[in-house]
């Protein structure tokens, strides 16, 4: 196989005019997605029924597809400079990189789909679990919440006390008291927490609150 250091000039031409086309392609296609609104571009979306279009979370589809192809827009014209000047480490690295956003925008993008908006609206607490709503069947699934909402966490920091399953984790059949960083929604960062099983007044009042929430 012949190596980038053994391609001619012309060769070499080639590849980096290439390599610009396919960035030039992603970056129009991003900002024609996100500023201006050509949602049509989204596959899947553009050939959804209208009354599934309308269940997406279209704005936050289009600001997360668009700012993703920007970037491997971005990092498709490093790359390619990079295999043109034969820095074949530095390629490797930038070309990980890009396969590491690719993944990421397709992850990204589930939140945003028809299936997560609608668990969203049956219950907010699900739709942090929606992996696992999907996954399991709804006998396990729902012994999972119950099991999972005899436990709390507490910020050490602030003190804010929050049931486990509410803040999108899971423990079912466990047993002590651990120490975990989690994301605190009083501090509003990633902080300290005590995880705790609740007692019955916490157990009321959290419920209590998760109630008056979901109804606001």
């Amino acid at each position: 196989m012949t190596s980038i250091v053994d391609l001619t000039q012309s060769e070499r031409t080639i590849i980096l005019m290439t390599g610009m086309l396919l960035s030039t392609i992603f970056i129009i296609l991003g900002f024609l997605i996100h500023r201006y609104k050509y949602y049509n571009l989204i596959a899947g979306y553009n050939s959804a029924p209208e009354h599934i279009k309308k269940q997406y979370n279209i704005e936050g589809l289009a600001k997360h597809i668009g700012n993703g192809l920007i970037t491997l827009g971005v990092l498709l014209i490093i790359s390619t400079v990079l295999l043109y000047s034969g820095l074949l480490t530095l390629f490797k690295v930038t070309f990980f990189i890009f396969l590491f956003i690719v993944f990421i925008m397709l992850l990204g993008s589930i939140k945003f789909m028809p299936y997560r908006q609608n668990l969203a609206k049956k219950s907010p607490s699900d739709a942090r679990h929606h992996f696992l709503h999907r996954l399991l069947p709804t006998r396990i699934f729902r012994a999972l919440e119950k099991g999972t909402r005899q436990w709390l966490q507490e910020c050490r920091h602030c003190g804010y006390k929050q049931d486990y399953w509410e803040a999108g984790n899971v423990r079912y059949k466990a047993y002590g008291q651990p120490t975990q960083l989690q994301w605190c929604e009083n501090c509003k960062k990633f902080r300290l927490h005590k995880v705790r099983k609740k007692t019955n007044f916490e157990s009321e009042r959290l419920v209590n609150e998760i109630i008056k929430t979901n109804t606001l």
